[in-house]
């Protein structure tokens, strides 16, 4: 995947792997250079969330990457917590010297200026050891090892698998950890720290898959980054309530804006608190989770698309109004790909809807052939495996099944949401099926979760009432063929 795309919900795990990596591996060394430097303190700030991005994100890819020893999580380590040392003392620094311009008393004000300075001369001599780690052969086999990876990447099986049919549950996991923690209730200074981190740890993730989902997603993703800032805020004012104590010396008018600007921040919290948790904007973000995709995302729905190892839900209709249907999917902005002329040939069927099937295809000028493994699925759904072959492999395959029974078809697929849950339509002018040989339209969902199984019926059933279906056609293809054919020899 270039540096330039972006993740979609028809990535496969590898590709959004390597991608998030790279990113942040280069977000580190971009800002290398400042760091050293150290004339502007957001070279540092960034170079760090640089380093707490790729932590984050090797806790959910390192077990599908094959990653040299020195580039693995545990390897940053020692980088992430010496950074973030000095980034701490230079908050700290940031928020006094922003104090200071305030109107102080005076002996305040004195001991304050000489609090700084201390600060100061502490960050100096951590910078120096952070300078030394940056130089020492740990951060060069860190950067080497990384560049390498990148360069060439390896990945184990799990790598293959969809985004589409990982996300759900991934995002589920991730809520319900979340919502269930304990600093929503404000125990304590510590726990509500420890939410801060959690909170964090899911705004990571949601970043890294934002442009798989859409505007409500986004708009949840939002919320979460000012939760995080202001429980920031309160942490660091806690911080320096500590700090002043540890000095020894009265700081009772600086402390009382310090204390002022922790309840701001908690009022803020507490508010957004009330808005994210109750059960009707948690059941929202689930919904919103459960169905990964947007329109820009059209692998999701191009025809032939790379298996998504996701259960398929299929409706299917013969077609008596098409212009009007035509109508209303334009309406909701489906997209619509170019007709495809295809060759059905089932090699072995063991039911309707169990059997493997030999595909050749024209679209346009270009001829493809592919093989497909269809089986029943739990609840009247379908697992289905589909991949390309050569024209030599599906010349031998024809070959030895001679006799295989035949479609011959017209197909037309169009792509979007309804309801914000993906759907594919498709459309088939289908011969050699004798009397039942005609159009039909078929309404499918690729279901990411078993657990959304009921919610995409009733979805199925909503969508086809939108569109005025009303014929169903219980029957698969090679169903209506076999009956054919039965009927043909008899």
């Amino acid at each position: 995947m270039d540096k330039k795309e972006k993740i979609r919900a028809s990535s496969t795990w590898g590709e959004a792997a390597l991608h998030v990596f790279a990113q942040e591996i280069r977000r580190i060394l971009k800002h290398e250079a400042g760091t050293r430097l150290g004339e502007d303190s957001e070279e540092l700030h960034q170079m760090r969330v640089g380093t707490r991005r790729l932590r984050s994100a090797l806790r959910l890819f390192e077990p599908a990457m094959k990653l040299p020893k020195h580039a693995r999580r545990k390897a940053i380590g020692d980088l992430a917590q010496i950074l973030g040392t000095v980034r701490d003392l230079d908050v700290q620094i940031e928020m006094l010297q922003g104090y200071a311009t305030k109107s102080l008393p005076e002996k305040e004000e004195v001991a304050l200026t000489n609090y700084i300075a201390h600060l100061s001369e502490t960050r100096d001599q951590q910078r120096a050891i952070m300078t030394a780690y940056l130089d020492s052969e740990d951060y060069r086999q860190f950067r080497s090892a990384s560049e390498a990876y990148i360069e060439s990447p390896r990945f184990r099986r799990s790598g293959e698998e969809s985004l589409y049919g990982l996300l759900p549950a991934l995002l589920k996991e991730q809520f319900e950890t979340l919502w269930a923690h304990p600093g929503w209730g404000e125990p304590d200074s510590e726990t509500l720290h420890a939410l801060r981190i959690a909170v964090k740890r899911v705004r990571y993730f949601l970043e890294f898959f934002l442009d798989c989902y859409g505007k409500g997603m986004r708009s949840f993703y939002q919320e979460l980054k000012r939760l995080q800032e202001d429980l920031g805020i309160i942490h660091d004012c806690d911080v320096l309530t500590g700090v002043l104590q540890q000095t020894g010396k009265p700081f009772p008018r600086l402390n009382a804006r310090i204390r002022q600007e922790r309840r701001n921040a908690l009022r803020r919290f507490r508010r957004l608190r009330e808005k994210l948790t109750n059960q009707k904007s948690r059941s929202a973000v689930g919904a919103w989770a459960g169905w990964p995709g947007t329109q820009e995302d059209t692998a999701l729905f191009a025809y032939n698309r790379k298996p998504l190892g996701a259960l398929e839900l299929e409706h299917k209709y013969r077609l008596a109004n098409w212009p009007e249907i035509e109508t209303k999917l334009k309406a909701l902005h489906f997209r619509v790909g170019e007709p495809i002329l295809q060759t059905d040939h089932y090699l072995e069927v063991l039911s309707a809807n169990t059997y493997l099937r030999l595909r050749r295809e024209v679209v346009g000028h270009q001829v493809r052939y592919l093989l497909c493994h269809k089986d029943q699925g739990p609840e009247g759904t379908r697992h289905a495996i589909e991949e390309p072959i050569s024209a030599f492999a599906y010349e031998a395959l024809l070959a030895r099944s001679s006799s295989a029974p035949t479609l011959h078809k017209q197909h037309q697929c169009w792509g979007g949401f309804f309801e914000q849950v993906p759907f594919m339509v498709s459309v088939d002018r289908i011969e050699g099926i004798g009397e039942q040989s005609g159009e039909y339209l078929e309404l499918e969902i690729m279901v990411p979760d078993p657990t959304l199984l009921s919610t995409a019926q009733t979805s199925l059933e909503r969508f086809s009432t939108h569109l005025g279906l009303t014929a169903r056609a219980e029957q698969s293809n090679v169903a209506m063929l076999l009956q054919w054919m039965a009927h043909a020899e008899a």
